[in-house]
């Protein structure tokens, strides 16, 4: 008979992407904390021997080599891993520690157009559309997509890095050289609530 660990652990060398732990637990027959506990076992058993690791990430659990293999795995591929460019960076970064953000708002916050990086981030489903914002026009929200969780190794936003770690995650051809209020973590106000906000102040002062 086979065993739990084993099926799980061909489910998830057999998936491209991260699989969730409520989908791993239905396909093996068993309960979410079993599922978990199976996957612990699994974790623990690939530290100790082997070059695979097991990791959670993207809302999921996934299969991948360690890291000190990394510099042997990339001379076997015959093309360097793309990196973003700085603009495409830039613009990532803000709709990941302030999401979610219009595109309004990232070009008040860059001072550029900011279409074509935003274009290309939701083509490489980095970024994807999250509903409208409750303004004049009601504006089109961005917010960041499991694809991103899953191409800088995130388990959650909730483990979104410092910006310098983030621009490392995307190869280190990145510096990270503007001002830190771009990507503070953070819904953006509205105009309306910044206009009251400044005038408060005005009036304490």
């Amino acid at each position: 008979m086979l065993s739990k660990t084993d099926i799980i652990e061909a489910l998830l060398f057999a998936s491209d992407r991260p699989v969730p732990l409520k989908k791993l637990a239905e396909i093996a027959g068993i309960d979410s904390r079993a599922a978990l506990a199976e996957l612990d076992a699994l974790r623990e058993e690939k530290e100790r021997i082997g070059a695979l690791q097991i990791i959670e990430v993207a809302g999921g659990w996934q299969v991948v080599t360690k890291p000190e293999y990394a510099t042997f795995i990339a001379k076997l591929r015959d093309e360097k891993k793309q990196r973003l460019s700085r603009a495409a960076f830039e613009v990532l970064a803000i709709v990941a520690y302030r999401q979610p953000v219009t595109r309004g708002d990232l070009e008040s916050l860059r001072g550029v157009d900011c279409a074509a990086s935003l274009q290309f981030l939701l083509d490489k489903k980095l970024v994807v559309f999250a509903g409208r914002k409750e303004a004049p026009g009601r504006p089109r929200l961005y917010a960041t997509t499991p694809q991103f969780l899953d191409n800088f190794g995130l388990r959650s936003i909730d483990d979104l890095p410092s910006l310098a770690e983030l621009a490392e995650l995307n190869g280190g051809a990145t510096e990270a050289q503007s001002s830190p209020d771009l990507f503070n973590r953070g819904q953006m106000k509205s105009a309306e609530a910044s206009s009251l906000e400044t005038s408060f102040n005005n009036d304490v002062a």
